[in-house]
């Protein structure tokens, strides 16, 4: 199942936000699109809060996401951390390129935290998740180059996909995705909720626990430290993807369902410069 394929035709058909079906109802009819030109916040610029809509280019001390945010409309740099809050998104796929060099880039000096259904949608590539600014749909030339300089934090998300970041520190999924279902797509992601890591360098550690929902991926990432990955389980039996990943110290793969796999990616093993144990103790996995 290609879920990120789902997810940018989404994107590019303009599904309405989760947020804004909440609020309103499926049936309601979507706002003018000026209503989604700048977001709302609340009265202190420094510590902002997002309710909806592009969140403005310039610089945060912090910044927390409660409705349906974007990054389109120029880079954002957030001193201390940023917070998508309960039932928030945060999606920021718009990039630039060498012709283009200006795009709408995230950089976190502190840590970026998701809570309990929250959506973060962070970075976009060529080939692998471009971005829905791109003009070529089918390959893709665009990149973004969002950085976190702190950890990676998200406990009981709805949904995750961070591609081509660098994460300062660790980076953790602990719970959540929805449930162990592909039924029900996501107006914020135009795909069923899923976790996937791609293309990032993480600085720490990387630990995926106890993730339920339709599809879960760890692709081509340098992981500076050890993965932890365990109890995820997955709708979709091409879920629990691990590949391609250069990691300097362990790999560990415990009660994972299906087991961690090569699936119909096209990928490889994963180099483990450590010790790999438990389910990704294979020559199919590791090299």
């Amino acid at each position: 199942m290609n879920i990120r394929r789902l997810f940018l035709t989404g994107m590019l058909l303009g599904l309405p936000s989760l947020a804004y079906l909440q609020a309103h109802g499926a049936g309601a009819k979507s706002p003018a699109p000026a209503a989604w030109a700048s977001a709302a916040y609340d009265s202190d610029e420094d510590n902002a809060t997002c309710f909806g809509g592009s969140v403005a280019s310039r610089v945060y001390e912090t910044l927390k996401i409660a409705g349906a945010c974007t990054i389109d409309a120029g880079s954002v740099k957030v001193e201390h951390d940023l917070t998508v809050l309960p039932g928030g998104s945060l999606v920021a796929v718009v990039g630039g390129s060498f012709t283009m060099p200006v795009g709408s880039d995230l950089k976190v000096g502190g840590d970026l935290e998701v809570e309990s259904n929250g959506i973060l949608v962070l970075g976009c590539e060529p080939i692998h998740f471009i971005c829905s600014n791109d003009p070529d749909q089918k390959v893709g030339s665009f990149v973004t180059k969002h950085t976190i300089g702190g950890r990676l934090k998200a406990e009981d998300a709805l949904a995750v996909v961070v591609h081509l970041t660098v994460i300062g520190h660790d980076a953790s999924l602990k719970g959540g995705g929805g449930g162990v279902s592909c039924s029900t797509v996501l107006p914020a992601l135009g795909a069923p909720p899923y976790g996937d890591f791609e293309d990032n360098v993480i600085e720490g550690g990387l630990t995926i626990k106890g993730w339920q929902s339709c599809w879960l991926g760890v692709f081509r990432n340098t992981i500076n430290h050890s993965v932890d990955y365990d109890g995820n389980v997955t709708a979709d039996p091409d879920g629990n993807e691990v590949t391609n990943n250069a990691i300097v110290h362990d790999l560990s793969c415990v009660g994972n369902s299906p087991s961690p796999q090569i699936g119909d990616s096209g990928g490889g093993p994963n180099t483990v410069f450590g010790h790999a144990s438990g389910q990704c103790a294979t020559a199919a996995l590791v090299r």
